[in-house]
Parts: C-alpha cells; sequence; structure tokens
C-alpha cells in the first residue's frame, strides 16, 4: 500500500467514524428528550392522582348528608302517597255514600 491510498484509508474511517459519533450524538438527545417528557408525564400524572384523591375525599364526607337527603326524600314520597290514598279514600267514601249522609243530616 501506498502512502496516499493509506491517507486515503484513514480518511475513510475518519468519515465514518465522524457520522458514528453524529449519530450517537442524535441519539443521545433523542434518549434526554424522551426522558424530559417521560418526567413530565410523571409530573402530571402525581397531579392528576392528588386531584382524585381531592375528589375522592370530597365525596366521602359529601354521601352521608346525600344519602340522608334521599331518605328523607323516599319518606315524603312516602307520606305524600298515604296523604293521597287516604283523600281518595275519603272522596270514594263521600262519593258513595254521600246521599245518605245528606239525608241523614237534612233529615
Amino acid at each position: 500500500m501506498t502512502e496516499a491510498s493509506q491517507d486515503r484509508a484513514i480518511g475513510r474511517m475518519e468519515g465514518k467514524l465522524d457520522l458514528i459519533i453524529a449519530h450517537q450524538d442524535k441519539a443521545s438527545d433523542a434518549r434526554q428528550a424522551q426522558y424530559e417528557k417521560m418526567e413530565e408525564l410523571g409530573r402530571k400524572l402525581e397531579a392528576t392522582d392528588r386531584k382524585v384523591e381531592s375528589i375522592d375525599d370530597r365525596l366521602e364526607k359529601v354521601e352521608e348528608p346525600v344519602a340522608e337527603f334521599s331518605r328523607w326524600r323516599e319518606r315524603g314520597v312516602g307520606a305524600i302517597m298515604l296523604i293521597s290514598f287516604i283523600a281518595a279514600s275519603l272522596g270514594g267514601a263521600l262519593v258513595a255514600f254521600g246521599r245518605k249522609i245528606w239525608a241523614a243530616i237534612a233529615g
């Protein structure tokens, strides 16, 4: 091998090494960007977890009053149904026996 061909071979090797180094730098930059994105997602996930825990705590505080309200509402509906039944029964009795009652009163 002559000195000129050795210089060319060394130049090609240097060029290839430069390409390898450039690819390594790009890969390193890409990994760094991925790590940063993963850290950001981790922070967002932690914030979301804190918000969910806060909402759970608030819901636990609200569940008991809501259940109590629902019980009272059901009692109210039951009372209204009972009053309606009694009123309907009295109305039916008045219609059925109204003439007899009026005749007894008017005499």
